[in-house]
């Protein structure tokens, strides 16, 4: 048989025959007088026998020797096979979890998802855009930072942010912060300073005297926001932030 009429029988594409004859696990058969490769039912076995380990996950570069090995014990194969599954598995299961959550608070999907509902309430408290994006991108920040064993904990004090009666305070200051002109009345960022420390020092004293609670004013960590924040902010929004961390510095006290 020529090689479309094997490719069709096998249900693979001519294309993949050669592929396998390039790498050497399907033997390239004699021609005829024609110039055309002829096949033989072995070909068509072997084809269908590499066929049914690709299927299981069997790496192409392992099937040849499976093929000519006459022994039947290939369990250390098979069960490195099935530990890559089941990691494939945990991956995937997360990142439809992933989608689902970001998919019910209809927020954009490069917000961490533990943090998606918690942005679902800030659209809803008003801030603007572009307070919005801000907070988007610094949470992405703060969420690498942290990493997978400090994400539970500042998802914590999201939560304490967008409780109901502190949302709508935090979105109100936020939205006095995002109108800050780059010249503002010192009378203006110093009252912003003071509700801004009041408001949220409570809220990082509890977080930071937490069990297995993450400084989120290290100052670290604030040397990276710097750097955004730079780009991000007008010189009197950058005065007031800074200001405020020092503030909450205060407050809170050295790490423990």
């Amino acid at each position: 048989m020529r090689s479309s009429e094997l490719a069709s029988l096998a249900d693979v594409t001519v294309r993949t025959l050669r592929h396998y004859h390039r790498i050497g696990i399907l033997p390239e058969p004699g021609r005829d007088p024609s110039g055309y490769r002829r096949y033989t039912i072995q070909d068509l076995v072997r084809l269908l026998r590499i066929k049914r380990l690709a299927a299981l996950g069997i790496p192409l570069d392992k099937v040849a020797g499976l093929l000519d090995s006459e022994e039947e014990d290939h369990h250390d194969l098979l069960s490195d096979l099935e530990h890559e599954l089941d990691a494939q598995i945990a991956r995937l299961t997360r990142q439809k979890t992933m989608l689902g959550i970001i998919r019910e608070h209809r927020t954009l999907p490069d917000v961490p998802p533990e943090l998606a509902r918690f942005f679902e309430a800030f659209a809803l408290s008003g801030i603007s855009p572009a307070m919005n994006r801000i907070d988007r991108e610094q949470s992405v920040l703060l969420a690498h930072l942290v990493g997978e064993a400090g994400i539970e904990h500042l998802a914590e004090f999201y939560e304490h942010i967008a409780a109901p009666g502190t949302v709508e305070v935090v979105a109100g200051l936020a939205r006095r912060f995002d109108r800050l002109d780059a010249d503002a009345d010192p009378a203006v960022t110093d009252r912003l300073v003071e509700d801004f420390t009041e408001r949220l020092g409570m809220i990082v004293a509890d977080f930071t005297g937490w069990d297995g609670g993450t400084d989120l004013i290290d100052g670290k960590l604030y040397g990276l926001f710097e750097q955004y924040l730079r780009d991000a902010l007008n010189p009197a929004q950058r005065m007031v932030v800074a200001r405020i961390t020092e503030r909450l510095k205060a407050l809170t006290g050295p790490p423990a």
